[in-house]
């Protein structure tokens, strides 16, 4: 019987898993939170407008919330 050999280290799916999960749960979270002040930065944006601007773009003061979480006026 022949064995063949490797020189690469086994590794613990268990373990490799965990640490991958870990890593994108923390990459996931910093994303979330990315996008959060992304979306924080243009209400502000859209609530510091003028009426005149904000009507320009087709919005109205009651509309910016809906329309910057949701891309459209609800």
């Amino acid at each position: 019987m022949t064995m063949s050999y490797s020189s690469l280290q086994p590794t613990s799916s268990a373990l490799f898993g965990a640490e991958t999960n870990r890593n994108s749960l923390v990459q996931r979270i910093v994303v979330w939170f990315k996008e959060r002040a992304d979306l924080y930065r243009a209400e502000y944006e859209l609530n510091h407008m003028s009426d005149v601007e904000l009507a320009d773009v087709g919005l109205s003061r009651g509309e910016i919330h809906n329309a910057v979480r949701h891309g459209r006026i609800v």
